[in-house]
């Protein structure tokens, strides 16, 4: 009978938000309501929406399901949970810094079905490429001791990249115009001309606080194979960021003479990984009319 009390008196100091805690003890915590945005308070986009390198994504939810402890004279109602929002690509590693927060509140009688939301928002990586990625949510109940977690999904859009386990160039392309433009389709050129390309850095290494170091030199030999241009420092590009850059844009550009021999012009670019310390060497071509 003593006992029999003693347990009454305890369940009174714990219950749950509906629906509520399982014969089995099992908390019913759950996340509900959770979605990404354009901006805050906008409606959650739909299943096709991209996002782009360097937007801000938002983030939305409520959770449900929490437990609710009473003080012994029912006077009183509380409520205690945890949070931690991230954005992650597809292997968990964070695009940025997660967002964390508390929820510890008073529960008035009114407040039997009450749902808190909480909003988050993040700045996503100017050097990410186009994939699926995710905001992975975790709430803990401290008077229930649960918790639970949840994806949501989201697009980036932009640059779509074969990933790479060593240093490599990827979509070299040649455009007449040093900013936009659509990629020729056949790099000819008048005489006079300037070249412009463009191209992915992708597969080098990341040290610490995920610098890449990076360095390219470009060559042109002229149709007869003398040396029509030499640099082989074109370019050095180095940078820190939270997340490791998945590619580095870069591009070169190729002042030709009115005076120039007519024909095909080889270009030979070098890059090198300062970091990995490795090599590569890719072989282009134009021509001038």
């Amino acid at each position: 009978m003593l006992l029999a009390l003693l347990l009454g008196t305890l369940s009174s100091f714990i219950s749950m938000t509906p629906p509520a805690a399982d014969t089995a003890g099992n908390s019913s915590l759950s996340i509900v309501q959770a979605g990404v945005q354009q901006a805050d308070d906008a409606p959650f986009v739909p299943n096709d929406y991209k996002f782009y390198p360097g937007d801000y994504i938002f983030v939305t939810f409520e959770v449900a399901g929490y437990g609710i402890k009473t003080n012994p004279d029912g006077t009183r109602r509380s409520m205690s949970l945890s949070y931690r929002v991230t954005p992650e690509d597809e292997r968990g590693i964070p695009l940025a810094a997660p967002s964390t927060g508390s929820i510890v509140d008073d529960l008035a009688p009114e407040d039997k079905n009450w749902t808190p939301k909480r909003r988050a928002s993040f700045l996503l990586p100017s050097d990410i490429a186009a994939g699926e990625f995710r905001i992975h949510l975790v709430v803990k109940d401290d008077i229930a001791k649960s918790e639970v977690e949840r994806d949501v999904p989201f697009h980036i859009g932009g640059t779509a990249i074969e990933p790479a386990s060593t240093l490599t160039v990827e979509r070299f392309q040649f455009f007449r115009e040093e900013n936009g433009g659509k990629p020729l389709d056949l790099p000819a050129y008048g005489r006079g001309d300037s070249v412009f390309m463009r191209f992915d850095l992708v597969g080098f290494q990341n040290g610490s606080k995920n610098q890449y170091h990076l360095s390219y030199g470009v060559k042109v030999l002229s149709p007869d194979g003398r040396v029509y241009l030499d640099r082989p420092k074109a370019a050095e590009i180095t940078e820190s960021n939270f997340y490791p850059a998945q590619f580095v844009p870069a591009s070169f550009r190729i002042d030709t003479s009115a005076k120039a021999e007519v024909g095909q012009y080889t270009i030979l670019l070098t890059v090198q990984d300062l970091i990995g310390n490795s090599t590569y060497k890719t072989k282009q071509a134009f021509t001038l009319e």
